[in-house]
């Protein structure tokens, strides 16, 4: 008589890695939804001069500093250090009228060692203080406006 069992084939299970993928997918959620961001070094802090209005993000500190522009009197301008990854946006930038002509930008970020400047107009995109970032000056390339400095952790 033929024996009643039936023969079965082995199970391979998880032959793709399907199964994985979607358990490996889920404790990266879990965790992702328990994890807090990245939270913001420093402060928002706003600088005004003039009709000039900018916003500097991961401020750490500001200091004071001094210029003479050539004359017997000092100028004394804010120092701001912050944290990389800081941003400066430009809130409001009046401009300089030109008789006639069209309107040109009264200040600008000045920018090193290729002593560049970038213009500062109404709309632009936020600026990020890098260290090349050195700080502000008016129009006519004047005193110093503001300075940044981007702090650097030293470990």
């Amino acid at each position: 008589m033929r024996s009643m069992k039936r023969h079965c084939k082995p199970v391979h299970r998880y032959r793709s890695l399907l199964f994985p993928g979607i358990a490996l997918l889920a404790v990266f959620a879990f965790w992702a939804a328990f994890d807090s961001p990245e939270e913001a070094r420093g402060e928002t802090r706003r600088f005004e001069y003039g009709g000039l209005k900018i916003e500097i993000t991961n401020v750490r500190e500001v200091g004071q500093d001094f210029c003479n522009d050539g004359g017997p009197e000092l100028w004394e301008y804010p120092v701001y250090t912050v944290y990389p990854g800081a941003e400066a946006t430009v809130l409001e930038a009046d401009m300089l009228e030109a008789g006639g002509g069209p309107a040109s930008p009264q200040w600008f970020f000045y920018l090193e060692p290729e002593n560049r400047r970038l213009d500062v107009v109404d709309g632009m995109e936020p600026v990020e203080l890098t260290p090349e970032v050195v700080g502000m000056v008016d129009g006519d390339g004047g005193a110093w406006l503001v300075r940044f400095e981007v702090w650097e952790e030293n470990g």
